[in-house]
């Protein structure tokens, strides 16, 4: 009953997040290269977009690298637990980038609504370099000059 609940709780939320139909920074970047889109809809499995042309895309979340929607970029990173891969790749927003490295934040659905976020520094955007937390956090702070807010 819990996993239906979370399924059905997952499709719904996925279903309400779109993007602006008007907005030309919004884009998703596949294998394939970039699409510009025109409107976004996030399904359970699949990404629907519609491109600025009429066309209609429909893209698996695997198949994605990056997005972008309302001129936030989303890439997909790899999750670390306790310094230690999970094997999950999941959408990370990007908040600052400095000298080779780029301040990543990761809002966990599945922590529950008052979870807090968690953030990541990678480097050159594909190695892991360390979770912030409460020891470095006055550091990264202002190597990255802020956290950006939710």
């Amino acid at each position: 009953m819990k996993t239906l609940l979370s399924i059905l709780l997952v499709s719904l939320i996925g279903i309400s997040a779109s993007a602006d139909p008007g907005s030309k920074s919004d884009y998703i970047v596949t294998k394939d290269g970039k699409c510009v889109v025109a409107k976004v809809q996030f399904g359970l499995f699949k990404i629907h977009a519609k491109q600025v042309d009429g066309n209609m895309l429909k893209l698996n979340f695997k198949d994605i690298a990056t997005y972008q929607r309302n001129g936030i970029l989303y890439e997909k990173k790899p999750l670390y637990n306790e310094n230690k891969n999970t094997g999950s790749m999941v959408f990370m927003r990007m908040v600052s980038w400095r000298n080779g490295l780029g301040l990543y934040c990761y809002d966990d659905a599945c922590r529950g609504v008052a979870a807090a976020p968690r953030y990541f520094v990678f480097k050159d955007t594909d190695t892991y370099w360390l979770e912030v937390d409460q020891m470095n956090s006055e550091t990264i702070t202002s190597f990255f000059d802020r956290l950006a807010q939710k």
